[in-house]
């Protein structure tokens, strides 16, 4: 296997298949590395953006994953204790670890996301009621 380069301005924004969802949460995100569209394995990667006012409702997912943002603020929940979000923080969640996370500034939440998968298609999100 070769290295894989990617110029994410390049990646196609996609979001949730329900629009009233995505109306709701506010969330959409580019996928940059996932063994279904690039010849990558192991670990898949993506950033995500929040509008202001947005939220990724509760949910948990059986792998682990790293948030590392980029741009604008926000609070991630991680089975109940608040860690802040800015640009330049990173935060680890644990495996199938109860999380959401919200933008609380006035401009666009960005992080990249990290799972160690080999496709984004691989991880299922499990939302609460």
């Amino acid at each position: 296997m070769e290295g894989v380069r990617i110029d994410i301005a390049e990646a196609a924004w996609t979001s949730w298949d329900d629009p009233r969802f995505v109306a709701e949460t506010k969330v959409r995100w580019k996928l940059i590395f996932s063994g279904q569209q690039t010849d990558t394995a192991s670990m898949s990667m993506g950033l995500a953006e929040i509008a202001p006012g947005g939220i990724l409702p509760l949910h948990h997912h059986a792998p682990a994953e790293i948030y590392h943002v980029l741009d604008g603020e926000g609070v991630v929940g991680i089975e109940g204790v608040a860690h802040r979000l800015q640009a330049g923080i990173s935060v680890f969640i644990p495996p199938d670890a109860w999380h959401q996370t919200t933008n609380t500034g006035s401009a666009p939440l960005r992080c990249l996301f990290v799972f160690p998968t080999d496709s984004f298609e691989e991880v299922t999100y499990h939302f609460a009621e």
